[in-house]
C-alpha cells in the first residue's frame, strides 16, 4: 500500500494494486459519517466495436450495449442487488458514459458489507434471455423519456453535429431499434471483454481506515478466479471513417418556452489522455473558456447586460478517450445574435487571453477554489476520480495541475486547440416555429 499525503489540505490518499490487476484507491476523511464507494469499468458507449485476440477479428455490437449491461448486472440468480443495498442500509445507483461504466453506493452502515456486494454482483455476472427481452421495454421507456427531455436532446443533439458517423453521435442509451437486437450473448461477450479486474478501479472515500478496508478488498477478490482472457482491441476512433467533418448548423422543434442552443467546437489536435499531460490539457482548456465565457469574464457580463443570456448559460469541457470538445449552451430570446457573438468571441480568443493578465490569476483562484471545494463531499472526491484516464489521476492532481497553470500554457493550449478545430451549431426551438 502506498500512503500519500497532502499536508496543505490535511489530506492523505492510500493506493493499492492488486494482484489480479485491480486498483484500489481509498481517501480516508476524518470526522465525517459517510462513506461512499464507486467501481468503474473502462467501458462506455463509444465501445461498440472491438476485436479479441486479433486486431482483425472485429465484433460491432448494437448502439447502447454498455448501459444495457449496467442494468442487467444488479440481477443475480436469487436476488436483486438494489434491495441488498437497501437492506444494508446504503443507497445504490450506476451510470454509464461514453467510456466507462460506474456503480457506486454511499452508507453510514455496513460498510465492509456493502463494498462487498459492490464487487460480488458486478463480477458475478448472470444473463438470463428471458430477463434480457423484459429489461428491452425498460429501456425503451428511459430512451422515449430522454428524447423529450430539451436539455437532453440539445447535449444529443450538438454531439451528433459534431461527430457524424462516430460512436458519439449515439445516445448511450442506444435507439429503440438498437437495443431491440442486444442478446444475452451480446452482453456475454462485453463482459467477458472488458469487466476484469485490470480494468477496473474501486475508489472509497469517507469514515474508512485504509488497511482495514484493504484487506476486505484483497480477502474479497482473493476467492474469486478470474481468467486471463484473450488481448481486446478497442476499434481506433480516430481513424479517417469516423472523423467526418463536423455538420455546420440544425435545428428542430421540441417543446420549450424558449429557443435552446448549443454551439460545440471539435478538437482535432492530439491529445496524449494516458498520463498526466492530458490532465493538464483539460484544465488548462477548462482555465480559457473560464477566461473567455466565465461569469467574472467581460464577454459574459456583456452578453448578459445585453439580454442574449441569463443564468442558463454553461459552457463544458471533454476530454476522453479519443474525442476532445468545448460546448456551450444556453437559453435565449435571440438565437441567431448569441451564435453571432459566440463566433466573435472565439475568433478573437486568442488576443483575448494576451491581455488577460489581470484577470488570469483571479479565473485561477476561482477554479482552484471550486476544486477545493470538492473535498468536502465524498461523493465528489469520487467523481473527479479519472480512473485509468490520465495515468490513474486523481482530484489531488487536478489540485496540483490548476497551481501550475499560467497564461502562457493556457494561450498555448487553446492556439493549438482552435488551430484545427471544427464548430458546430444546434437549436431547438417551440413546437409551430417554422423549421428553415
Amino acid at each position: 500500500m502506498e500512503i500519500t499525503e497532502f499536508f496543505e489540505y490535511a489530506e492523505k490518499l492510500a493506493t493499492v494494486h492488486l494482484a489480479n490487476g485491480l486498483t484500489v484507491k481509498i481517501f480516508p476523511k476524518k470526522d465525517f459519517h459517510k462513506t461512499a464507494a464507486l467501481l468503474r469499468v473502462e467501458f462506455g458507449s463509444i465501445d461498440e466495436s472491438f476485436a479479441s485476440s486479433r486486431p482483425e477479428n472485429v465484433q460491432k455490437f448494437p448502439a447502447g450495449v454498455a448501459h444495457f449491461l449496467e442494468h442487467k448486472m444488479f440481477e443475480q440468480p436469487d436476488h436483486d442487488a438494489f434491495e441488498t443495498f437497501s437492506h444494508l442500509g446504503a443507497d445504490a445507483n450506476a451510470f454509464t458514459t461514453y467510456t466507462s461504466t460506474n456503480y457506486l453506493f454511499s452508507t453510514v452502515f455496513n460498510v465492509k458489507e456493502n463494498l462487498e456486494t459492490l464487487l460480488d454482483f458486478v463480477q458475478e455476472p448472470y444473463f438470463q434471455p428471458a430477463a434480457v427481452e423484459r429489461e428491452k421495454k425498460i429501456i425503451g421507456q428511459e430512451i422515449k423519456m430522454y428524447a423529450d427531455d430539451v436539455n437532453s436532446a440539445l447535449y444529443a443533439g450538438i454531439l451528433a453535429q459534431l461527430y457524424p458517423q462516430h460512436p458519439l453521435a449515439n445516445d448511450i442509451a442506444g435507439t429503440l431499434t438498437s437495443i431491440s437486437k442486444i442478446t444475452a450473448a451480446d452482453l456475454l461477450d462485453c463482459y467477458r471483454a472488458f469487466y476484469r479486474p485490470q480494468n477496473m478501479s474501486l475508489l472509497v472515500a469517507g469514515a474508512v481506515e485504509p488497511q482495514e478496508v484493504s484487506e476486505w478488498i484483497e480477502n474479497n477478490q482473493a476467492k474469486k478466479v478470474f481468467e486471463p482472457g484473450p488481448k481486446i482491441y478497442r476499434s481506433d476512433l480516430t481513424a479517417k471513417k469516423f472523423q467526418q467533418p463536423a455538420l455546420a448548423f440544425k435545428k428542430i422543434n421540441l417543446s420549450t418556452k424558449r429557443s435552446r442552443i448549443a454551439f460545440g467546437i471539435k478538437g482535432r489536435d492530439p491529445v496524449e489522455v494516458s498520463s498526466l499531460a492530458g490532465l493538464q490539457y483539460s484544465l488548462a482548456l477548462e482555465l480559457g473558456c473560464c477566461l473567455l465565457l466565465g461569469e467574472l469574464s467581460n464577454n459574459y457580463q456583456q452578453l448578459y447586460q445585453t439580454g442574449l443570456i441569463d443564468d442558463s448559460f454553461n459552457f463544458e469541457i471533454q476530454v476522453d478517450r479519443g474525442f476532445h470538445y468545448i460546448i456551450v449552451s444556453a437559453q435565449t430570446d435571440f438565437p441567431e445574435q448569441l451564435f453571432n457573438e459566440l463566433n466573435q468571441i472565439f475568433a478573437t480568443a486568442l488576443d483575448q487571453l494576451q491581455a488577460a493578465t489581470e484577470h488570469f490569476e483571479m479565473a485561477k483562484r476561482d477554479l482552484l477554489g471550486g476544486q477545493i471545494e470538492l473535498l468536502d463531499s465524498v461523493e465528489d472526491i469520487l467523481n473527479e476520480d479519472q480512473g485509468l484516464l490520465f495515468g490513474q489521476a486523481t482530484i489531488f492532481d487536478q489540485l496540483k495541475a490548476v497551481k501550475k497553470l499560467t497564461l502562457k500554457e493556457v494561450y498555448q493550449t487553446l492556439a493549438s486547440f482552435l488551430k484545427t478545430a471544427q464548430f458546430s451549431k444546434f437549436q431547438i426551438d417551440s413546437k409551430g416555429v417554422e423549421v428553415k
